[in-house]
């Protein structure tokens, strides 16, 4: 039921800059250039790794908050039969009177 397989996207496709290729050649063009630009992709990816960080940790914490509460649900409603529990007004639960219709 909770499959985990790796979903395929576009940023799992080389680019031509991390494959290398420049429209230049290699004698005509400065090695400052690439030096900027390989500094600013590094800068780049450095933020959304710090960013998907603070993803992770939000989502750690939802999914701990919602494990107590399925467990803690659990607890109550194998704890007492259902005839015995009061709903939230203090009044014990009954069962649902129903009546069938015609339309």
């Amino acid at each position: 039921m909770n499959s985990k397989r790796p979903t395929s996207s576009l940023r799992g496709i080389k680019s031509i800059q991390t494959a290398g290729i420049r429209g230049i050649p290699k004698v005509l063009r400065s090695g400052y250039l690439d030096l900027y630009t390989l500094g600013r992709e590094k800068d780049r990816l450095e933020n959304e790794i710090s960013a998907l960080d603070k993803r992770r940790g939000a989502a750690a914490a939802q999914l701990d908050n919602v494990v107590k509460r399925v467990v803690q649900l659990q607890k109550e409603t194998s704890a007492e039969p259902v005839k015995n529990k009061k709903n939230a007004y203090g009044a014990h639960a009954k069962s649902l009177k129903t009546m069938s219709m015609k339309y």
